[in-house]
């Protein structure tokens, strides 16, 4: 009897263990989905913010085509005309039509006369070549104006295939919020957070990361510095050398050149760069790379691939567009004009930066 007893508690125990663990379980995508709306929500905002540049960017670009296409037009003009000053100077050349001049100064009576036909004569050939390059000036002036006019062309398409591919990324996230929200149970108070949110990203979430990136811009131009101050980080095979930088000492050099960074850190990891800081209660983060690129000059370039702000995932818009405000790069060119960076590696603790010797 007392072992049936036993038994009976003991699946009491067990099912209450079970239907406890459900609850609990069934707690967790009511907390999950809050948070999934809560992000979306932000990424709606960050889509506006997007969306709101690309439209000023294609006023701009608008305005300054017009400008450009004008431009274009007058120099065209210019040009007709000095093409057929030119093509007049020319063919006096080929009808033999400046012979006559070179004639008249064999044929003048007198060395004065000589002189004097001579003088014309040097100041008809200076005109001619005036004319000649008068023309060439005004053709390489309407191959830039024409160059400018396409170049301006292709990036308002490019604006306005970047504002289309926003926009309906846009609708659908706002889609999937709405959607989120219709079928909450407490749908008011989300709404608050989520205005809570946006404001707290507004006001300080985006500030600081700005700030972290203002002064990371800053000391990245001093990294020479670094370099200099620890002759082991440089190797040599060859005349390749070759840069490597732990991620602690990146750290102390950061913080020590700027106040602002005291709360930012760097880690390097497999193939990848994490980093972030905090100012109260709120915590921003990122991953990113830095490439080695040679356009428009060699420089080690760096991508954010994510960011983070309180563990809301922004959208790519919001890295582009602090990668396009701010300036991360490391120029190798200058620690010595001839250095140029070749490659970039990352593992766990370093970053490794092949350079060559372009002599």
């Amino acid at each position: 009897m007392l072992n049936i007893v036993r038994r009976m508690a003991a699946i009491g125990l067990a099912c209450s263990l079970l239907f406890c663990g459900n609850g609990f379980a069934l707690a967790e995508p009511s907390v999950s989905a809050d948070s999934l709306l809560l992000g979306k929500g932000l990424t709606v905002y960050e889509m506006d913010r997007e969306i709101e540049r690309l439209t000023d960017e294609e006023h701009k670009l608008i305005e300054t085509l017009e400008v450009t296409g004008r431009l274009a037009e007058q120099t065209s003009r210019r040009l007709e005309e000095k093409k057929n000053q030119t093509g007049s100077v020319i063919r006096s050349y080929y009808t033999g039509q400046r012979h006559s001049i070179w004639l008249t100064v064999l044929r003048a009576s007198s060395l004065r006369d000589a002189l004097y036909v001579w003088e014309q004569l040097q100041f008809i050939l200076s005109r001619d070549r005036k004319f000649i390059y008068d023309y060439q000036e005004q053709y390489t002036a309407y191959r830039q104006a024409a160059a400018e006019l396409e170049e301006g062309r292709r990036l308002l398409a490019d604006t306005r295939n970047a504002y289309e591919a926003e926009k309906a990324k846009r609708t659908k996230a706002q889609e999937e919020v709405d959607h989120l929200l219709a079928g909450h149970p407490d749908r008011l108070r989300l709404e608050t957070e989520l205005a809570d949110i946006r404001l707290q990203w507004e006001q300080r979430g985006l500030p600081l990361f700005r700030s972290y990136f203002a002064a990371l811009a800053e000391v990245m131009t001093k990294l020479p510095e670094l370099i200099g101050q620890n002759g082991k980080m440089v190797s040599m095979k060859g005349l390749n050398p070759t840069i490597v930088i732990g991620d602690g000492e990146l750290n102390r050099f950061m913080q020590a050149k700027s106040k602002s960074l005291h709360g930012f850190s760097f880690l390097f990891e497999d193939g990848t760069i994490a980093a972030g800081g905090s100012a109260d209660d709120i915590k921003i983060s990122l991953k990113g790379r830095y490439v080695a690129e040679n356009k428009p000059v060699n420089a080690i370039r760096f991508f954010i691939d994510s960011l983070s702000f309180n563990g809301y995932a922004m959208p790519e818009s919001t890295a582009k567009s602090l990668e396009r405000q701010f300036d991360l790069a490391f120029y190798p060119g200058k620690i010595a004009p001839f250095i140029q960076a070749t490659d970039v590696t990352i593992k766990t603790g370093e970053m490794t930066i092949s350079l060559k010797l372009s002599l």
